[in-house]
């Protein structure tokens, strides 16, 4: 009803406008001031060039909502709006905008969730990012674009997350940063891996590897994250490392949230382990979030991670492999940077609950099929690799 009353109200418009005119000027002698309007149509406008024909309506709100935030929310998806991303438009009441990705096989509309901003085909389209002409369609990767948008629109935080991963309540905790979005104080507490206990473990000998799974106590027993390389999962170096309370400079810049009832886990344990699996949290002796020590790899995910204004370098998701490698081949070439520069990756208690869709867990395991042959080689790669570049 909106788009076809308002392109009946254009129509009109611009049927009547030109009609002045043909209006004829009065004489110096004539006796009235104008002239009867007669109504009579002087031209047509055609469909096509109404500027807003073909749009659809959820990208006439769009248009009419320019939001800007300094917190996003950043989704991408196929499906119809689920509980997860409902539950994500509550968050727009508390100052965080919220973009979701649309795609080619996806919904055309998304305006049953509140607040958001959805960037279907057309409107993408329309975007003059560089990027667009490097991002296949069907992709994970189209999340790229709601990065950029985002931080077109003020993003100086965002919340990267996936459309099945339920906040348990309205509330994004953050480490460091208050409900405002505003850093608190000047240090924040965490927990880490003893440092003594890693000492004479060189990244050339192997890769440097921590699973912070087992850490925070899961129900489901020994339990590791998807892109962990397989070699290492049942290396007793690389989980249940004891921990000690830390503190750190300024708040960790990339903040990974674990899930319950359906972690992040690959193929493998899916075919292999029962679910569900739930996180009871790490030790009341030690602060409840852990930071991950430089020097040591471990996958982080694209389904419940802060990435803070400083680490916004770090959201680029590559396209040129499948959607299931691309948030950890991300994740593995992003922590070797972040340690020559200064930043810390963070793990903390599940505050989503993953609501996963039904999966052909033996499709995700060839999906994932760098991830299990090649995540060893990734990471011994970028433990000896340097970069040659002044900064």
């Amino acid at each position: 009803m909106l788009r076809s009353g308002a392109m009946a109200a254009l129509q009109l418009l611009a049927l009547f406008l030109p009609l002045a005119h043909s209006v004829t000027a009065p004489t110096a002698t004539a006796g009235v001031s104008g002239q009867r309007f007669s109504g009579e149509v002087i031209r047509e406008v055609s469909k096509e060039d109404l500027s807003f024909a073909g749009t659809r309506r959820s990208d006439l709100k769009a248009m009419r909502e320019q939001k800007r935030c300094d917190r996003w929310i950043v989704v991408t998806s196929i499906f119809q709006p689920s509980p997860a991303t409902r539950k994500l438009g509550e968050m727009t009441r508390q100052g965080w905008c919220y973009v979701v990705v649309a795609d080619k096989n996806g919904p055309r509309d998304y305006d049953d969730v509140e607040g958001v901003v959805y960037l279907t085909v057309e409107r993408q389209r329309a975007l003059h990012f560089q990027i667009m002409d490097h991002l296949p369609w069907r992709h994970f990767g189209r999340k790229n674009v709601g990065f950029l948008y985002a931080i077109a629109h003020g993003a100086k935080i965002i919340y990267d997350t996936d459309d099945d991963n339920r906040l348990k309540e309205a509330h994004i905790p953050i480490l460091g940063i208050s409900k405002d979005g505003i850093p608190e104080g000047t240090s924040v507490n965490v927990s880490r891996p003893r440092l003594e206990e890693t000492q004479g473990h060189s990244l050339k000998a192997q890769p440097g590897l921590l699973n912070p799974y087992p850490s925070f106590r899961p129900t489901c027993g020994h339990i590791w994250p998807r892109g962990f390389p397989l070699d290492y999962v049942q290396s007793p170096g690389t989980f249940n490392r004891t921990l000690e309370a830390a503190q750190l400079s300024r708040p960790p810049a990339i903040q990974q949230f674990l899930a319950d009832e359906d972690p992040d886990v690959d193929a493998i344990f899916r075919l292999t382990r029962p679910l569900p699996c739930s996180f009871e949290g790490q030790p009341e002796s030690v602060p409840e979030v852990m930071a991950v020590p430089p020097q040591y790899f471990t996958p982080y995910n694209a389904q419940a991670t802060v990435h803070l204004y400083e680490a916004f370098w770090g959201l680029l998701l590559p396209v040129t492999v499948h959607g299931r490698v691309s948030d950890i081949w991300r994740a593995y070439l992003a922590q070797k940077l972040m340690w020559d520069i200064g930043q810390v990756l963070s793990f903390a208690p599940a505050h989503v609950v993953h609501d996963r869709v039904a999966h052909d867990y033996l499709k995700d395991f060839q999906s994932e099929g760098d991830l299990q042959l090649k995540a060893t080689a990734m990471v011994s790669f970028l433990a000896t690799w340097s970069s040659d570049a002044p900064t």
